[in-house]
């Protein structure tokens, strides 16, 4: 009876390891490093095709509201120091961007500005996620003391000094309501995975030790307190309305400021309307050329790198660790604000949960119509919200994925804007040689080995990437 029993084993063994290594799953080189097909490659570039969002109409509310959100986009009064508008960190000839490794305004911030460039695409902001929209995202630079320097009372006083008649005519409020709590308060017995597990360096290790000793608590306690948000201080509720009416402005002018005109938009136009010709046609046809086809070949296939930088814009809109270790200024900073700085959307997520400006604010269900509200309600990350864990180990580390549009315009690059140049960019991809500083480089990340013919193509495919920036708001007024 046994030796049956032993020969069927032995042939479903056999047959599962030829077709598990048929299928490549042992593959050394798995399939998605390898070239992909014309047909597969056709399929994945229709998929980047980036659609603008509807223009105002002239005239219409829609239109006053963006062009009540530009006026503010560019306005330095909206600053402690009455010199710092959003536009100086987010600069239009540099792509929305200031060319800075780290962004300057009241003070020194410890991130890159990101584009705001088709954001309209995006459901998580910042680079640690911790705001859900992008009305959110514009409260916290004008309330940060290193942004604009401002505190709610100020800057609500500001706002109705300068724009309080616009911003009550084009936002009009339904009757107030309670504040409702967002979310229970932080349980943070959830993170003492992030202790021992991903703070790097022995040294940072023995430093949150000795802190959490210090104050007499657990390093788990100790981490919680670092990664906790900062519980806000008392405000008014006409104050809280007056800033969301502004931001929901401000959020109304970004959305219309996209670029989808590259020589790669007009590739994927002729790819998803001219089925005849082949792709080296249809490349030199529309200025693509031959060494952008090779690198974005080598995207899609021998780099991999269509696993976080896909679809529209070239970002997955999610959160990833790809193994940056410390620099000097990280090196500097006390246990605290480095544990702050590198823990990514460990940090981000417990902020986003907590934030009173998040997709179940008050604010916005007393500003926006039923349907807005609605749509709002229904947003992905507002119905991802209900599922987000941040005892998530993975979360540790990981930055968001940032659009590959007019990326060759805004360097410098990553969260901490540590790589120069593209060259860098790749080179770093190309080699991955050093381990995260904390949490692990994700499993889907292996040095690519490229040639420097390879490295030309796939920087020539960056930078076909680049288009203007078209506004459109202009026409409405």
């Amino acid at each position: 009876m046994l030796r049956p029993v032993l020969r069927v084993i032995l042939i479903t063994g056999t047959a599962a390891a030829f077709l598990i290594t048929y299928i490549g799953i042992l593959d050394p080189q798995p399939a998605s490093r390898k070239p992909m097909s014309d047909r597969d490659l056709r399929q994945i570039v229709a998929g980047m095709a980036l659609t603008s969002p509807p223009r105002p109409r002239p005239g219409s509310v829609e239109a006053q509201r963006a062009h009540i959100g530009r006026r503010l986009f560019f306005d330095t009064r909206l600053s402690a120091n009455q010199q710092v508008a959003c536009s100086t960190c987010h600069q239009p000839d540099k792509s929305f961007t200031d060319g800075l490794p780290v962004a300057k305004g009241m003070g020194l911030t410890a991130r890159n500005a990101p584009t705001i460039i088709n954001t309209f695409k995006s459901p998580w902001f910042f680079w640690d996620g911790r705001a859900d929209s992008l009305e959110a995202q514009a409260i916290g630079p004008l309330e940060n003391a290193e942004e604009h320097g401002l505190d709610r009372a100020s800057l609500a006083a500001i706002l109705r000094q300068n724009y309080g008649t616009e911003l009550l005519a084009y936002f009009p409020a339904r009757p107030a309501t309670a504040r409702p709590e967002t979310r229970q308060d932080l349980q943070t017995g959830n993170l003492d995975a992030y202790v021992l597990a991903t703070t790097g360096p022995y040294r940072r290790l023995t430093e949150i030790l000795k802190f959490a000793a210090n104050v007499g608590i657990q390093p788990s306690q100790a981490i919680g307190q670092i990664l906790a948000p900062q519980p806000a201080g008392g405000s008014r509720i006409d104050d809280d309305l007056t800033v969301a009416r502004a931001a929901l402005a401000l959020a109304a002018w970004e959305k219309l400021q996209v670029a989808n005109q590259s020589t790669f938009d007009r590739f994927v136009n002729g790819v998803i309307n001219t089925q005849e010709k082949n792709l080296e046609q249809l490349s030199a046809e529309t200025g693509f050329g031959p060494d952008a086809l090779a690198g974005l070949r080598i995207f899609t296939g021998k780099g991999n790198c269509i696993l976080c930088h896909r679809g529209p814009t070239l970002s997955d809109h999610e959160f990833h660790n790809i193994g940056l270790g410390d620099t000097p200024r990280q090196e500097q900073l006390e246990i605290k604000a480095w544990v702050a700085d590198v823990a990514g959307r460990a940090k981000g997520l417990d902020e986003v949960l907590s934030s009173p400006w998040n997709c179940r604010s008050p604010a916005w269900r007393q500003l926006d119509n039923a349907r807005e509200a609605q749509v709002r309600a229904d947003m992905p990350a507002c119905q991802e919200m209900i599922f987000l864990d941040p005892g998530n180990l993975e979360n540790t580390g990981a930055f968001k994925t940032p659009t590959l549009r007019n990326v060759a315009l805004t360097a410098p690059y990553f969260h901490d804007g540590r790589a120069a140049t593209l060259d860098d960019v790749i080179n770093h991809y190309d080699r991955l040689g050093e381990p995260a500083v904390v949490g692990h480089r994700e499993e889907s990340l292996r040095p690519l080995s490229l040639t420097d013919t390879e490295k030309k193509q796939l920087k020539a495919f960056l930078e076909s990437l680049t288009s203007p920036v078209e506004d459109l708001s202009q026409t409405t007024h």
